[in-house]
């Protein structure tokens, strides 16, 4: 399990660049009390049907390096989000964050279905609209 954290604004995210990174940070500021802690760069899913081992004798794997990443995992009392940080946000984003909550609850089986949400900095023409009609909180900071 990936390391969890304060929610608050830090010095370092781990894996996030810019501009992601400005638009947490808006998000953090913006809603300061939302969440208790939270977890960067989760990581989900299968990994290729390849030898991930790249050193036999010590057993090192890279079997992180090709699971796929969600960017933040909230967490308060026992409320879970999946959160994705995407710049102009379209429709992919959508699968995307809703993909990231299936796999999360494949691969953690968390004690109840966590809710997806976007973040991003512009809203898109009817991104309003779909991210409503496919159960998806959609975050403009």
């Amino acid at each position: 399990m990936p390391e969890t954290f304060d929610y608050k604004e830090r010095y370092w995210y781990p894996h996030m660049q810019e501009p992601s990174r400005a638009i947490w940070e808006r998000f953090v500021r913006q809603f300061p009390d939302l969440y208790d802690r939270v977890q960067y760069d989760v990581p989900c899913g299968s990994v290729p049907n390849l030898d991930t081992i790249i050193d036999g004798e010590k057993q090192t794997s890279v079997e992180r390096l090709y699971r796929k990443k969600i960017d933040v995992v909230a967490y308060k009392d026992d409320q879970i989000d999946i959160i994705e940080i995407k710049p102009y946000a379209g429709a992919s984003a959508l699968g995307q964050v809703k993909d990231y909550v299936r796999l999360y609850v494949e691969d953690y089986a968390p004690p109840i279905v966590p809710k997806p949400i976007i973040i991003t900095d512009i809203l898109r023409s009817d991104m309003e609209k779909a991210a409503a009609a496919e159960g998806v909180l959609l975050v403009v900071v």
